[in-house]
């Protein structure tokens, strides 16, 4: 695990930990995809033993969103260092 994605699994502990708990965790992340896996545990089914779509739909946020955060810290740095030198 790269500790880019341990970062993105802490943010989730502290900010979002309805999906930490839920086990959403990322697992790869480069500039083209970031995956994103859940755990099917009792916490995550409906009472039709499927998981509940609320889950897949932060599951699906986290990879997209994880992105985002991901350029934007970039940018962030890029633009730090480019007016600091």
């Amino acid at each position: 695990m790269s500790s880019e994605v341990g970062k993105i699994n802490i943010f989730l502990l502290f900010k979002l930990p309805s999906a930490f708990f839920c086990g959403v965790r990322a697992k790869k992340i480069n500039n083209e995809q970031c995956v994103v896996a859940v755990k099917y545990r009792w916490i995550n089914q409906n009472p039709f033993k499927s998981i509940y779509f609320a889950v897949l739909a932060m599951a699906a946020e986290l990879s997209t969103g994880a992105l985002v955060m991901r350029k934007i810290e970039k940018n962030f740095k890029r633009e730090r260092d480019k007016h600091s030198g």
